[in-house]
């Protein structure tokens, strides 16, 4: 049933931070266009701007692509070339004017995870994509059927080829434990579901699987008995399972302390998780509404001065290209994602990414230092062009524009004023030190450990 809504007020938080903080979490972090904008209009303003998102001239700036040895830049073609879907979206999230949509579309495909790997088919990932973009700000119960239609999920989780005969689990499980209770069931439930969840077939003669006839449901393939799940019985059909978790007092409460982990790295407090469970509950599972809780929450905006949440690979280089100006053209990103631990549609298991500091080892982080010296490759400058009467404050104050004019700590601030000044006539031993600092203060405000915070 659908209810009135208390929203918690926008909260009184400095704003120039909150603006930061908002922004990344919510996208790929703030342009100066936002910036000036929001801080006339507001924080509240900017929330209402990131959800309610224009639908008409989406992307902006040059279309993608990958060079070739002569300098050509050639379209992507995520369909036929390996990695080109991974380029396809981070090239979505680098020129998106709508970016809570993409956020939330690699949120959900981590919700949903499932992998290129297990498929034989990239139209199956792409259009299990779209499904997700399309529910990024909608309806979950509507996404959560359509996941089970979803021809991709079929294949990942075993639903295909699940006969009355020999029910399979895989979905029945990881519905109730990853997508909508997380507690609250039994095994018995699981079997039941299962069973109920059988008949999905596959016409395995022909070559193309995003093929949509090859896909159908059978009635003589499905158990028509009764079944008993969560204390409920009845000859239930696949759709009626997804409506029995959607309906269970377990999945408020489960979905949203998730969608909350995406945004903050701290449980949510008491009263905001029963605000933000009331919110979704009351407007018939809708995420918006949710989301709105979320942004609103005061908690959300703790430690503003200590940033503690680690940005995504994905979500870190998105937002480093989008600040500088930096678009697809070659195909280096898909292993340099892949090093840094989170290159999109390939998930490690159905249970998505590990989150935060998970994404901070060793290895990830010379990854994202590399991918940083290779989008700096891309905007080198002729070392003539950089004078060598060029002061300190102004390298710094160049690198911080040319880097978006990013959040930096005051210790930061401080450090990289005196390493400026350090760097100066002759330091590395010869007539280039000015462009060398330059490229050197580019990259740590990039690369740096505030740089790997939102």
């Amino acid at each position: 049933m659908v209810g009135a809504i208390e929203y918690p007020p926008v909260p009184d938080v400095p704003l120039e931070q909150a603006l930061e903080r908002l922004f990344w979490r919510a996208g790929f972090g703030p342009s100066a266009a936002d910036r000036k904008r929001f801080r006339r209009d507001g924080l509240g303003a900017a929330i209402e701007y990131l959800l309610k998102p224009q639908t008409r001239g989406v992307l902006r700036g040059p279309s993608p692509g990958v060079e070739d040895r002569n300098g050509t830049l050639r379209p992507l073609r995520p369909l036929e070339e390996y990695g080109h879907d991974v380029l396809w979206w981070l090239d979505r999230m680098v020129r998106t004017r709508a970016p809570l949509v993409e956020r939330m579309t690699l949120n959900l495909h981590d919700h949903f995870a499932t992998s290129n790997e297990g498929l034989a088919d990239q139209r199956l990932s792409l259009r299990q994509n779209a499904l997700l973009r399309r529910h990024a700000l909608g309806d979950f119960g509507t996404l959560a059927h359509g996941i089970l239609h979803d021809f991709a999920m079929q294949f990942w989780l075993n639903l295909i080829g699940s006969h009355r005969d020999a029910p399979n689990e895989n979905f029945a499980r990881e519905l109730m434990e990853l997508f909508t209770l997380g507690s609250g069931y039994t095994e018995a439930d699981i079997r039941e579901a299962a069973r109920s969840l059988t008949g999905f077939e596959f016409d395995w003669d022909g070559e193309e699987y995003a093929n949509p006839r090859r896909y159908s449901w059978s009635r003589e393939a499905w158990d028509p008995g009764r079944k008993r799940v969560f204390g409920k019985s009845g000859r239930f059909r696949p759709d009626d399972v997804i409506d029995l978790c959607l309906r269970h007092p377990a999945h408020p409460p489960f979905l949203c302390r998730k969608l909350w982990g995406y945004f903050s790295p701290d449980e949510p407090p008491a009263g905001t998780l029963a605000q933000l469970t009331s919110a979704y509950t009351a407007s018939g599972r809708k995420l918006v509404p949710a989301l709105r809780v979320i942004f609103r929450s005061r908690a959300f905006y703790d430690n503003l001065d200590e940033p503690d949440l680690v940005k995504p690979p994905v979500v870190f280089l998105a937002g480093a290209m989008r600040a500088t100006g930096t678009f697809v053209r070659s195909d280096a990103w898909v292993w340099l994602l892949f090093g840094m631990g989170q290159a999109p549609f390939y998930p490690p298991h159905v249970g998505g990414w590990d989150q935060n500091e998970s994404f901070l080892s060793a290895a990830a982080y010379l990854s994202r230092s590399h991918a940083v010296a290779h989008l700096l490759e891309e905007h080198a400058f002729p070392d003539r062009d950089v004078p060598a009467s060029e002061t300190a404050a102004a390298a710094l104050a160049g690198a911080k524009r040319f880097a978006g004019s990013p959040w930096t700590s005051p210790a930061t601030d401080a450090r990289l004023a005196r390493l400026a000044a350090e760097l100066g006539p002759g330091w590395d031993g010869d007539d280039h030190w000015a462009a060398e600092r330059r490229r050197v203060l580019r990259h740590l405000l990039l690369a740096g450990p505030d740089a790997q915070v939102h």
